[in-house]
């Protein structure tokens, strides 16, 4: 796929923050999908990197052209978004699930764990809702089942490890879960803040930048030849993965140092600004 008259051989687009409003159900813009249209026709492929399953991906960019197999759940799952094949996927070990999963009962914190089912789906398991039951069923997606104690569900010897696990915690309001996480659980899970209320977990070093590094192994291109483009401090190991790193003006202070270039925000459409300048020389 390498081609030396093309700036890029592919674009990875996170979704949330970047190309798909973090607040509002607006969806993609007109001026988005166009660039990524016009951006796909030089034969540059694009594609998305995302902390969202790959059911929520196949829903929301069926519209965009999208055929690549796409980054999902940070990295844990790369699916096609057309048959939603699930080309790779990398549980949580089940051993720092079950410990998870308790620290979560003891803390009694909103959260849900994630099981993929190999088919593309993903089922949602959530102990409660939190304070906001509309915010709950967007960042989180909505949940097949409730129920609690979230140990029950590793009880079994057998039991089926998860894909990822969210929960909710909002440092404006209470101590910051995140350092705590990582310190206890060190090597043997990842702990990333992925929105300013939302912690997530996954399987020891999994992130959107080892989820790049994969895809690219799978396609047959190098990284130093991808063009990233993020916001939140989950999209930090992207973009440093990446041969060309771009921050959304909305993301967050940590991200814009890791970039090599900062897009106007996402009211502006700057992913579209991205591409139309590094791509399409607009």
């Amino acid at each position: 796929m390498n081609n030396a008259n093309k700036p890029f051989d592919l674009v990875v687009l996170d979704l949330d923050g970047t190309i798909i409003h973090p607040y509002r159900a607006t969806g993609i813009t007109p001026r988005v999908i166009d660039t990524v249209d016009r951006v796909q026709a030089t034969g540059v492929p694009v594609t998305i990197g995302t902390g969202r399953t790959l059911a929520y991906v196949r829903a929301h960019i069926n519209h965009l052209g999208v055929t690549l197999p796409v980054i999902t759940t940070q990295g844990a799952l790369i699916g096609d978004p057309v048959s939603g094949h699930v080309v790779l996927e990398i549980d949580m070990p089940l051993e720092p699930a079950r410990q998870l999963a308790a620290w979560l009962d003891e803390d009694d914190r909103p959260a849900a764990f994630y099981f993929s089912d190999k088919q593309g789906g993903v089922h949602i398991i959530q102990n409660r809702l939190s304070v906001d039951p509309e915010f709950d069923e967007y960042a989180l997606g909505k949940a097949d089942r409730f129920h609690s104690p979230l140990a029950d569900l590793f009880a079994a010897a057998d039991a089926h490890p998860p894909i990822k696990c969210i929960m909710v915690n909002d440092p404006r309001v209470e101590p910051d879960v995140e350092p705590l996480l990582q310190e206890m659980f060190d090597s043997t899970l990842t702990i990333t803040r992925t929105h300013e209320i939302l912690v997530e977990s996954t399987a020891p070093g999994v992130d959107k930048g080892e989820g790049l590094r994969r895809l690219c192994a799978l396609l047959g291109i190098s990284p130093q030849r991808v063009l990233a483009i993020g916001d939140s401090e989950n999209d930090i190991p992207l973009l440093t993965a990446a041969g060309y790193g771009v921050a959304m003006g909305n993301a967050a202070p940590r991200v814009k140092a890791v970039a090599d270039w900062v897009a106007p925000d996402i009211e502006e459409d700057g992913a579209a600004v991205a591409m139309e300048k590094l791509i399409l020389n607009a």
